[in-house]
């Protein structure tokens, strides 16, 4: 359950090797932790879950009693109520362990991931400090001791090591009532089939038991090569230095414990013969696809193959602080600074339009103001709307099947046969690339033009499969559980179609989907060429050498079950035959050509089979086993698999209903505002010293170049876009730890008593402690507050001298609001909403774009190694906008780097730290990961949406220029720099310019 897709090497003979925290190889029997803060801890061995729990003999723990306890519960509901009442009770309780599985587990894991969250609660409440946490420390450390054993002691491993032993026996709790309440369910509806003959009775059992025996086998085998660390997510809470070997089940299908790990769900539908507890499993299996999608799979990504934005960054900025000497550093910056024409003016290739403005793939990146575009889209409807406009206006479905039909058979023809045989002969001699070098083009034109006809041949493809089967539709008198279980397993393949469909483009990217090899052997002949045009075997290549021949054609066999039509079936069937001679006749032929020994000759599930079969036979059936992996050795590269981001939810509403719902969450949020001012606004009259807290907006750039004179006053509550924002704040010494301050429009609230509105995550803690912050993780903004001072105040003019704390709170990065407007800071009690002071409002806004880099200068809170930029007349206009967008974007991919400094627990502790009575001091800096303005504008060439929309409206805003997130993100994924960006921007101000109202005279 654990370790489902790790970063991968090959190991010969073998398959991927999984380096967790380290490349150390380490025995079974002596593995090394390390915890997130980097401390190493020797890893005790666990014990059998099934084993402690069931063997007498074994200690039992409360946990293990209170599961217990709850298993005899549904065993008993299972042999004593009626029948009725039995399979109702038990679907509830299926359905809430299921829940608490995905839901309730999920939950706490997701937690854990971004927050620390689990540990960060023990620790806070102290429930394993033995100073602390008293009876609970005393029960909880006798309960782990009871369930580990004598090898094991409390002291020796860190808390994460130890909470995650609870979490265990939580999980253990959760998953054996699932699994039994499941089981108890299946039993109440054996016999439950209308078998006409003995022999179909007999197969479906036969059937049920065999995806059983191979769910089983999933599982073990599963376990054997993830063990108990990674199958109770274990790398949630610690790391552990091992290598793992991905063999086995892992060679056979993505994330075997959540996709055929569930064959045994289907199994049990075929015993029993129930469409309830098919529909059961299949809503069961779909919970556990999005506690992947939601929960592990970003877990995975950001601790095993593409760290957050955040750690990137920071680790950036600290290699650049330690590795570079000082006078390398004022050298490099010399050479940098003094001619910035000379920087701006090296030669880079030049950029197509395609990397700008990405070409139609299917139908993403349909652009309604494109040519090509709204021509197939007219294509599509005039071949499949007019026939059923014509169908259902005058009748004539036999004409209009024929027609449909044929006109299916025509695209399926062209598609694999023509186009295959223009690819065949662009393989042997570029004859599509000769072609347009005769008539004037060349290689990039070639390949733009080939990718423009297959994807058309592609839509049609599709659209005239659909026209068949909405043609072709019909169930008469069809029983009712068949129509639903066909419609429901026609969409299951067309979903299954999608997911492989999206894979295989993930793993191939935009070259490999248009057959690019066909067209370029070298990088530099394609824009969109990779570096390296070679074979990887990752993502699902890695379990099918060519799943698109394989399983590329589930959605038309879903679309035959959907219609029960045999002409669907037939035609679904030629497309799948067509598919196999284009692999066997060009694909196939050019592979061994261009890539040789890099070929596999078996797919991840042959190899796995044939292994399990040499296994059980004891001796080696396939003997090309051995010569097959002495050929891979050589092949020992793989690639990092591309982030793509989950593909995100629809929504899409009428008008009228979309205002129902904004007036009743406008009416909801105005009642519970209102409750909350008559209880809340009490609690602040018990408060003392209420009228010492207060927050100062401290005057940022524009106050700076305003030259800080009296008539500039309105200039401090100023700030430009993307600029941090310091606030100073001042609290009575006794105040709660959990004050923060959030940043809102000034209209989103309406009560000055208590806050309504969401921050949406621009809020600062003004004083945490070390409660706080045990949840902080790298680059959170939440924590850049510290205490500068401490002062005695005099409340009143007859009260006594009250101890105040002075601080500064810092808002930037992901705390801070990229939109321009007018805000306020609002000052709230302990982790509530009640307010208990405001700022003046400030405005957020812009400035003139050849005025950025001077206004905004070199800030001495931000990490950067942008130089000084020379003089502005020294530079052209292309060069001044490069520069400026170099600053602009530094703003909107800048990252909060917070930790804590000295140790208030020391006895010489001194600095910060004894300012504040000894408290951890949280020291805060900005990093601003771009050097030069032919950085990259992303890091690892990927810009996730949050950064491109910031950037986006930043340009807008600046410069005037206005360009979607989705060009951005493209951009990026193919090395556009700043500098490639800043062009693109300056042509775009030519291009707008002509028709500006200014340039317009009467």
């Amino acid at each position: 359950m654990g370790v489902r897709k790790r970063l991968s090497k090959k190991k010969d003979g073998g398959g991927d090797t999984a380096i967790a925290a380290s490349t150390i190889p380490v025995h079974d029997e002596l593995l090394t932790g390390r915890t997130p803060d980097g401390k190493a801890f020797a890893v005790p061995k666990t014990r059998d879950m099934l084993q402690s729990l069931f063997n007498p003999v074994t200690p039992k723990t409360s946990f293990d009693i209170i599961t217990l306890v709850t298993l005899s519960t549904h065993m008993v509901v299972a042999l004593v109520l009626p029948l009725a009442a039995r399979r109702a009770v038990l679907m509830a309780g299926f359905a809430f362990w299921r829940l608490c599985y995905n839901g309730g587990l999920g939950w706490i894991l997701n937690w854990q991931s971004s927050r620390h969250g689990l540990v960060a609660l023990f620790k806070r409440n102290g429930w394993l400090d033995p100073n602390r946490g008293g009876r609970v420390y005393t029960w909880l450390r006798s309960e782990l001791e009871a369930k580990m054993g004598s090898g094991y002691s409390f002291e020796s491993v860190p808390i994460e090591f130890n909470v995650w032993l609870l979490y265990r026996q939580l999980v253990d709790l959760v998953l054996l009532n699932d699994f039994a309440t499941y089981f108890f369910l299946c039993s109440c509806y054996l016999g439950s089939a209308n078998d006409t003959e003995p022999w179909h009775a007999f197969l479906r059992i036969a059937g049920g038991l065999t995806l059983l025996a191979f769910n089983l086998w999933v599982k073990v085998d599963a376990h054997r090569v993830v063990k108990d660390y990674a199958w109770y997510w274990g790398d949630f809470f610690f790391l552990v230095e091992q290598s793992l070997t991905f063999d086995g089940v892992f060679e056979m299908a993505p994330h075997p414990m959540y996709s055929i790990g569930y064959a045994g769900y289907y199994g049990g539908s075929l015993i029993t013969g129930s469409y309830t507890i098919f529909y059961a499993s299949l809503a069961a299996h779909m919970l556990q696809f999005l506690f992947l999608s939601l929960v592990e799979n970003p877990h995975i990504e950001k601790t095993y193959e593409r760290p957050p934005l955040a750690i990137q960054v920071i680790q950036k900025s600290r290699i650049r602080r330690m590795s570079a000497p000082m006078s390398d550093i004022s050298d490099s910056a010399k050479d940098t600074t003094a001619s910035a024409g000379d920087v701006c003016k090296v030669s880079i290739r030049e950029r197509p339009t395609s990397l700008w403005h990405p070409e139609l793939i299917v139908f993403k990146n349909f652009d309604l103001l494109r040519a090509s575009d709204v021509l197939i889209l007219l294509l599509l409807v005039y071949s499949v709307g007019v026939p059923l406009c014509f169908w259902w206006a005058f009748g004539h479905s036999q004409l209009v099947f024929v027609y449909s039909a044929a006109q299916c058979i025509i695209w399926v023809l062209f598609r694999t046969l023509v186009l295959g045989l223009l690819l065949r002969k662009q393989s042997t001699s570029q004859m599509i690339t000769r072609w347009y070098i005769k008539h004037g083009g060349d290689g990039e034109e070639a390949f733009s033009s080939w990718r423009a006809v297959y994807n058309t041949a592609t839509i049609m493809t599709y659209g005239s499969f659909g026209l068949v089967a909405l043609i072709t539709y019909h169930w008469g008198d069809a029983d009712f559980g068949n129509l639903i279980l066909f419609h429901t397993l026609g969409l299951l393949l067309i979903a299954f179609h999608v997911w492989s469909s999206r894979s295989v483009y993930e793993t191939l990217g935009d070259f490999g989907w248009f057959y690019g090899d066909f067209f370029a052997r070298d990088s530099s002949m394609l824009s969109l060429a990779p570096p390296d045009i070679k074979l990887y075997y990752t993502g699902i290549y890695r379990y099918l050498n060519n799943p698109d021949k394989v399983i590329g054609q589930a959605a038309f066999y879903g679309l035959a079950l959907i219609s029960r039509s045999w002409a669907v079936f037939a035609l679904a069937l030629l497309l799948q035959t067509c598919n196999f001679l284009f692999s066997k006749y060009v694909e196939t032929p050019h592979m061994e050509k261009v890539y040789g020994a890099q070929i596999h000759r078996d797919s991840g599930i042959v190899r796995t089979v044939k292994k399990a079969v040499n296994k059980s036979i004891g001796q080696s059936v396939f003997m090309d086993e051995v010569a097959y992996d002495v050929a891979r050795a050589g092949n020992s590269e793989t690639k990092l698999p591309e982030n793509m981001s989950v593909a995100s939810l629809l929504a899409s509403t009428t008008k009228p209903m979309k205002d129902i719902f904004l007036e009743t969450k406008d009416l909801l949020t105005t009642t519970t505002a209102r409750l909350a001012e008559r209880t809340l606004p009490s609690e602040l009259t018990k408060l003392d010293h209420a009228g010492e807290y207060s927050i100062k907006l401290i005057a940022g750039a524009a106050w700076r170049a305003s030259g800080k004179g009296a008539t500039n006053k309105n200039a401090k509550n100023v700030y430009y876009l993307g600029e941090s924002i310091r606030v100073g704040w001042q609290t009575p010494a006794g105040h709660s730890r959990r004050d923060w301050i959030g940043m809102y429009p000034v209209t989103a609230n309406f009560s000055n008593q208590i806050t309504t509105a969401s921050s949406k995550g621009c809020f600062v803690y003004t004083h945490p402690d070390e409660n706080l912050l045990a949840e902080m993780v790298v680059g959170d903004s939440i924590f850049a507050s510290s205490v500068t001072g401490v002062v005695k105040a005099r409340e009143g003019k007859k009260s006594s001298l009250v101890e105040v704390l002075q601080g500064e709170a810092l808002f930037s990065s992901s705390a801070l609001p990229f939109k321009v407007g007018t805000y306020e800071l609002r000052l709230h009690h302990g982790g509530t909403h009640a307010v208990l002071a405001q700022s003046k409002p400030f405005e957020i806004t812009t400035c003139d774009s050849a005025n950025i880099v001077h206004l905004f200068g070199v800030d001495t809170s931000v990490d950067s190694a942008v130089p000084d930029p020379p003089k502005e007349s020294e530079l052209d206009e292309l060069e001044q906008l490069s520069l400026a967008l170099l600053t602009i974007a530094n703003k909107a991919f800048a990252v909060t780097d917070s930790h804590t400094v000295g140790d208030p627990s020391s006895p010489n502790a001194d600095g910060p730290a004894s300012r504040t009575g000894g408290d951890v001091v949280v020291q805060t800096d900005v990093v601003e990961p771009l050097d030069s303005v032919h950085d990259p504008f992303s890091l690892s060439e990927v810009l996730e949406e949050k950064q491109a929309r910031r950037l986006g409206y930043a340009i807008k805003e600046y410069f005037g220029v206005e360009f979607a997130s989705d060009v951005l993100i493209h951009a990026a994924k193919h090395g556009a720099t700043v500098h490639d960006v800043a062009k693109r921007i300056l042509e775009a101000r030519q291009a707008l310019s002509a028709y500006s109202l200014s340039t317009i005279t009467p």
